[in-house]
């Protein structure tokens, strides 16, 4: 009788993989990919810090980019393994990537945090982070019976939408007791752009404030709760 070995996998990196295939969360991981893709020969190499469920990685390295990731759990396989605070890096690279990582440490720690992406990176810094915003969206999907060709309007058919987002009314900051004592430090929301002390305007600030320049940011339109920033290291 042939024995069928399967190697044991870790049900919480299962379950977060799983989760990222979510139809919106995903969409977010095409966008983290575009925006590297849309750069060109710019970049190559890359530093991902916070694989999550590693999607992102693994896709880069399929499209022939160099890529390194940096976390704190050791069953993501990171190339630097530790708390990204202490954690030596002599390399550069092209690119360093932060995806909803920012947003579990301390927002006091945010401004050295964000020097150090700077430091790292030879030319771009690329971040999306949790946004708590509001958005009013019209959707129309034409079927084609409505839109015949023969009257010139096929353009018309599918699906055609308009939408907005802000910020105000903001919601309350995220309350000290979801965070205080607990062992796991790096897990829990510590703040989240949108919330009463973090609008996206100060959030934005502290990107500048850290040798970058930000060339765009924009809410995810299919998933609004994260909020992408590309920046370019300010020109000395």
């Amino acid at each position: 009788m042939r024995h069928v070995f399967v190697r044991e996998i870790d049900p919480e990196l299962l379950e977060e993989r799983l989760w990222a295939l979510d139809e919106k969360r995903f969409s977010s991981t095409r966008i983290q990919l575009t925006s590297v893709t849309d750069l060109g020969d710019s970049v190559s190499s890359i530093l991902e810090v916070g694989p999550g469920s590693g999607y992102f990685a693994s896709i880069m390295k399929d499209l022939d980019y160099m890529v390194k990731t940096a976390d704190i759990k050791d069953r993501t396989n990171p190339d630097y393994l530790g708390d990204f605070r202490e954690t030596e890096i002599a390399e550069r690279f092209d690119l360093v990537a932060a995806f909803e990582m920012l947003q579990h440490l301390p927002y006091e720690d945010l401004p050295e945090t964000l020097t150090r992406l700077a430091a790292l990176s030879n030319k771009y810094v690329l971040i999306s982070i949790p946004a708590r915003v509001h958005k009013f969206e019209l959707a129309l999907e034409i079927p084609a019976m409505l839109a015949p060709r023969r009257l010139g309007l096929g353009w018309f058919r599918g699906r055609h939408s308009m939408s907005t987002t802000w910020e105000w009314p903001r919601g309350r900051d995220r309350s000290k007791s979801t965070w205080e004592g607990r062992e796991d430090y790096w897990n829990p929301h510590y703040w989240e752009v949108g919330r009463k002390s973090f609008p996206r305007s100060r959030f934005l600030a502290e990107i500048e404030s850290s040798g970058l320049q930000v060339l765009w940011h924009k809410y995810n339109p299919q998933h609004t709760h994260h909020l992408f920033v590309l920046a370019e290291k300010a020109v000395t």
